[in-house]
C-alpha cells in the first residue's frame, strides 16, 4: 500500500510541470515548421543536393527537408536539454529533496523500509520521464501533421527511444548524488553541469584531431551518436545506458541504507565525513552550502549556493576552454558553416563561427550561458513557493517580518545569481580573450554579461510570480521553463520568415541576444526592456502573495 501510496503521490507533485515542458516543446516544434513551411521546396532540394557524408553529420536523410532538419534540432538539442533537466530535477527531488523539506521525518516513522520509500520515488521519477519522453516524440508527430511538414525518412520513434535512455541515465546520476549526500542542491547543480558539460565535449571534441573518441564517455553523446533518425535503435548503447541508470540506483540504495538520513537543516553524516577531510573541506563546504543569520537575501542565496556555484563555475571554465579551442579550430569552421541549413544556423543566431565573437556568441551565449542562467534564476524564483512547500514560511512570517519584505528578498536573491552568473560569463570571455588575444572589447564582453543577468531576471521573474500567484512550486518551475523554452523558440525560428520577424520581440531572448553584444556593445533599450519586464513580474507577484492565503 505504502509503494503504490508514495508512488501516487510522486507522480501527483511532479507531473505538471512535466507537463508544462512537453507542451512547450510541442509549441516550439509548431512554430518552427509554421515558420519554415515556405521555404520546405527549397530547403527540400538543398537536402537532396548534400553529399551523404554530410546529411550523416547532420544526422537526417536526404529526402528530410525543412521538417527532418527542425524535428532532429529538437530530438538532438532542445527537447534533451528540457527532458534530461526534468529527469536530473526529479531525481536530485526523489530523496533528497524529501530530507530537505523535512518531509522525511514522516515518511521515516511508517513501516516500511528506506528501500521501499527510494524504490517507490524512482519508479515515479522513471513512469514521468517515459512518459515526457514518448509525449514529445508524439507531440512532434502531431505538430509535423497541423504543419503539413512531411519529415521523409525520418525514424523519430527510435530517436525517442534514445532520448529517453540518456534521459534515466541524468536522472539516475542525480538521484545517486542526492541519495548519497542528502543535498538536494548539490544532486541539482551537478545532475545540471553534467547535462551542460556532456553537450559541449559531444559538439566540440570531435572537431579536434585525435579526441574524437573522448566524445563517448559522456552520456549526451549517445543521443544522436548512432543517428538513430537515420539508422533506428542501436539497442546495445540502450541495454547500456538503461544498464548504468540501474547500477546508479544501486549505488543510491547503498547510500540512502548507510547513512544517517537528514532533517531539514541537519547534515548527513557522510557530509560531514567527508567534509573532515582536509582535501574535501573546502570544496565540499563551498558546494553544499549552509543556512545564513545574515538576513533573508543571504539566507536565500546561501540554499542555492550549490547550484548557483556549479552553474557560474562551470559556465567561466566552458567559456575560458572556449577561447583557448578556437586558434585550434578556427580554420575547419569556414567550410562547415557555410554547408549548415539556414534551418541550424537560426539556432545560434546565424553566428560567424569563423570569427572570435562569433564563436563565442554562436557557442556561449545563444546556447551555454543561457542554460546557466535559466537554471539558477529560475531555481531562485520558484524558491518562495518553496518555502511554502516546506512549510518554513510559518517560522519566518512569525517573526516581525512582513510577507512583502520576505517576498523581496526572495526576488532579490533572484537577481543577485542573475547577476553573478553574468558576472561569470562576462569574466570567462575576458579571461579567455586575454590568453590566447583573440582581440574582443572588453566593453563588448561586460555588455554580454549585463544582458544575460538581465534575461536570467527576467526567467526568475516569470517563476516568481508563478510561485507568487499559486504558492506551487512546480508551476513556478515549469512557468519560468516554459517561458525560456517558448522564448528561445521563437527568437530562434520565427524571424526567418520574414512576414513573421516582428515577433520575435515578444521573446526576451531577442533583446538578450539582438544584436550580438560581442560585435555591437550595449544596446541598453534592450537591457531597459529585460529589466523593466523583471521588475514588473516581480512586483505583481509581490502584490499576488500579500493578497492570498498562503500553504501550509
Amino acid at each position: 500500500m505504502m509503494l503504490r501510496t508514495v508512488y501516487l503521490k510522486s507522480i501527483r507533485d511532479r507531473w505538471l510541470g512535466a507537463s508544462i515542458a512537453v507542451g512547450s516543446l510541442f509549441l516550439v516544434a509548431w512554430m518552427g515548421l509554421w515558420a519554415y513551411a515556405d521555404s520546405d521546396d527549397a530547403v527540400g532540394e538543398y537536402m537532396a543536393s548534400l553529399p551523404d557524408a554530410y546529411t550523416s553529420l547532420l544526422g537526417v536523410p536526404q529526402d528530410s527537408g525543412t521538417a527532418g532538419l527542425m524535428l532532429a534540432n529538437m530530438f538532438n538539442f532542445l527537447g534533451p536539454f528540457v527532458l534530461c533537466g526534468i529527469a536530473v530535477s526529479m531525481g536530485a527531488q526523489a530523496f533528497a529533496g524529501e530530507e530537505r523539506d523535512g518531509t522525511m521525518n514522516l515518511l521515516a516513522t511508517v513501516p516500511r523500509s528506506r528501500s521501499r520509500l527510494l524504490a517507490s520515488k524512482t519508479l515515479a521519477a522513471t513512469t514521468i520521464i517515459v512518459a515526457a519522453s514518448v509525449l514529445s516524440f508524439a507531440s512532434y508527430v502531431l505538430a509535423a501533421a497541423i504543419s503539413g511538414s512531411d519529415a521523409g525518412s525520418l525514424n523519430l520513434a527510435a530517436a525517442a527511444v534514445h532520448l529517453g535512455a540518456v534521459t534515466l541515465a541524468y536522472g539516475a546520476f542525480a538521484l545517486a548524488v542526492g541519495a548519497l549526500t542528502g543535498n538536494r542542491g548539490l544532486a541539482s547543480g551537478a545532475g545540471t553541469g553534467l547535462i551542460v558539460v556532456s553537450f559541449l565535449a559531444s559538439g566540440l571534441l570531435p572537431m579536434i584531431e585525435g579526441w574524437a573518441g573522448i566524445a563517448k564517455i559522456f552520456p549526451w553523446y549517445y543521443i544522436g551518436g548512432a543517428q538513430p533518425l537515420i539508422n533506428g535503435v542501436n539497442w546495445t548503447q540502450v541495454v547500456v545506458l538503461v544498464a548504468i541508470a540501474g547500477a546508479l540506483a544501486g549505488l543510491a540504495w547503498w547510500g540512502v541504507n548507510h547513512r544517517d538520513l537528514r532533517s531539514a537543516d541537519t547534515s548527513g553524516s557522510l557530509l560531514d565525513r567527508l567534509r573532515d577531510n582536509p582535501y574535501l573541506e573546502r570544496s565540499l563546504a563551498l558546494l553544499a552550502g549552509s543556512g545564513s543569520s545574515r538576513g533573508l537575501v543571504s539566507k536565500a542565496l546561501s540554499d542555492s549556493r550549490a547550484v548557483l556555484t556549479i552553474a557560474a563555475g562551470g559556465l567561466f571554465m566552458v567559456l575560458v576552454m572556449q577561447g583557448l579551442m578556437f586558434p585550434t579550430i578556427q580554420d575547419s569552421l569556414g567550410g562547415l558553416v557555410e554547408a549548415l541549413p539556414e534551418a541550424m544556423m537560426a539556432m545560434v543566431g546565424f553566428a560567424d563561427f569563423t570569427t572570435a565573437t562569433g564563436w563565442y556568441f554562436g557557442e556561449g551565449l545563444s546556447i551555454t550561458a543561457p542554460i546557466a542562467v535559466a537554471v539558477v534564476a529560475i531555481g531562485a524564483g520558484a524558491a518562495l513557493a518553496g518555502e511554502e512547500k516546506r512549510r518554513t514560511v510559518s517560522v519566518v512570517l512569525g517573526t516581525p517580518t512582513s510577507r512583502a519584505r520576505f517576498a523581496w528578498s526572495k526576488a532579490a536573491a533572484m537577481a543577485v545569481g542573475s547577476v553573478i552568473v553574468g558576472a561569470a560569463v562576462a569574466a570567462g570571455i575576458a579571461v579567455g580573450n586575454l590568453i590566447v588575444g583573440l582581440g574582443l572589447d572588453y566593453g563588448n564582453i561586460l555588455a554580454a554579461g549585463a544582458l544575460t543577468a538581465g534575461l536570467g531576471a527576467v526567467l526568475g521573474g516569470a517563476a516568481f510570480f508563478a510561485g507568487a500567484l499559486t504558492g506551487r512550486s512546480v508551476i513556478a518551475t515549469g512557468f519560468g521553463t516554459g517561458v525560456a523554452v517558448l522564448g528561445w523558440g521563437i527568437n530562434a525560428f520565427i524571424p526567418v520568415n520574414p512576414d513573421l520577424a516582428s515577433w520575435a520581440k515578444v521573446s526576451p531572448f531577442y533583446y538578450y541576444a539582438t544584436p550580438n553584444p560581442l560585435e555591437a556593445g550595449l544596446t541598453l533599450s534592450h537591457l531597459g526592456v529585460l529589466l523593466g519586464v523583471a521588475a514588473v513580474l516581480v512586483a505583481a507577484g509581490v502584490l499576488a502573495y500579500g493578497r492570498r492565503d498562503l500553504n501550509g
